[in-house]
Formats: C-alpha cells, structure tokens, sequence
C-alpha cells in the first residue's frame, strides 16, 4: 500500500470519529395465528425481515407451505392449524444512541489526535510495508457464491470450504430473512440455506 493509499484510508477512520451514526437495532415479535373451526385466517404483521416457526398450539398438524405460509403482508394459517411465529422488524428504536451526544465531542477531539499520529506512523514506515504488501496479495483470495432456497425448501450449495475459512453473508437478496444458524450456515461440505433464504455469500480464505 503506498503512501496516497495509507492517506485516504486513514483520513476515512479519522473521519468516523467526528461523524456520529444512528444505528438501527433489529427487534423480534411473536405473533399467534389460529386457524378458528378449521377454516382460513390471515394474520397481518410484517415479514420482511423473515418468518420462524415458533411452535404449534393446535391439534391439527400445521405443514409450512399447505396449513400455514407467509407473504410480505402476513401470515395465513388453515385447517385447524394454530402456531407461534417470531417475526423480525426491519425498524429499530434510536433513542438510546441520541441521548449519548453529549460526550460526542471529546471523542472525536481524541479520535483526531491518535490520526494525526497514524498518519505520521504510517508514512514513516511506507516504503517497507508496501514492499511486503506486495508480496502477499496473491497468497490468498476470496470467494463469492450465490444460495437460495427455492419455495421454502431445505437447498445445500456444495463448494470446498477448509479448516479456518470463514462464511460471511454480504448481500440478501430474498424478502425471506437470512439469519445465521437458523436459515443458513455452513460447513467443511458447503453452505446451506432454508425457509426462503437466498443471499449472496463470500468465502473468507
């Protein structure tokens, strides 16, 4: 990396610190829906962020896909079936992050003095670490791999994953909420994805 580079990299860090962000935190809701006397019932809430079958409170059995489903709008249940489902809501509650500006300003004044400093470090030793550079960026590479799950259904995307990759999701692409451990994951063999998820994956090598 040479000294321009190590500039405009390091001017963006110092450039976080006197810019404030209003994260937003994703929630969860359980919503009960009930098929009442065997007929249809649609249960408005939004799915965007993906649906989770929580558990079933009915007699009647509840089958994804032909007693109970979901679309961006809801969640309809039939034939009986009656279950608890976990939505996850795209919003957020900013509150907690406003009520912190206070202490913004001695933050960024210390975030600007320890740049200032990187800079000067970092032109100092420019030369031999972009000799180095150069050297190892061809030892390693990542890939970048697109699953989804068709209809709801279980899919596995074969591609040799080995001891000490990591799996990242970089991209939703499905209305369907991808979460880690639940709607997808992987292993040596692969990355699966279920209940709707499609995402674009990267291999992290």
């Amino acid at each position: 990396m040479n000294n321009l580079h190590k500039l405009a990299l390091i001017s963006t860090i110092s450039f976080g610190f006197f810019t404030q962000a209003n994260p937003v935190s994703a929630q969860r809701q359980n919503i009960t829906c009930q098929s009442q006397r065997g007929r249809y019932q649609f249960c408005d809430v939004d799915t965007r962020g993906g649906v989770k079958f929580i558990r079933q409170i009915s007699n009647a059995e509840c089958r994804k896909g032909s007693t109970w489903g979901y679309d961006r709008n809801g969640i309809w249940v039939d034939q009986g079936c009656g279950a608890e489902f976990s939505v996850r809501d795209r919003g957020g509650n900013n509150n907690n992050y406003n009520s912190n500006s206070g202490g913004s300003d001695t933050a960024a004044i210390i975030g600007g003095v320890l740049a200032v400093g990187a800079i000067a470090a970092a032109i100092a030793s420019g030369s031999n670490n972009s000799n180095n550079n150069s050297n190892n960026n061809n030892s390693s590479f990542n890939d970048t791999i697109t699953c989804g799950s068709d209809r709801g259904n279980f899919i596995r995307c074969n591609t040799n994953i080995r001891r000490g990759d990591r799996v990242v999701l970089r991209r939703q692409l499905s209305n369907s909420g991808c979460w880690q451990g639940e709607t997808w994951d992987y292993d040596r063999n692969g990355i699966w994805v279920d209940q709707g998820c499609r995402g674009q994956f990267e291999i992290i090598r």
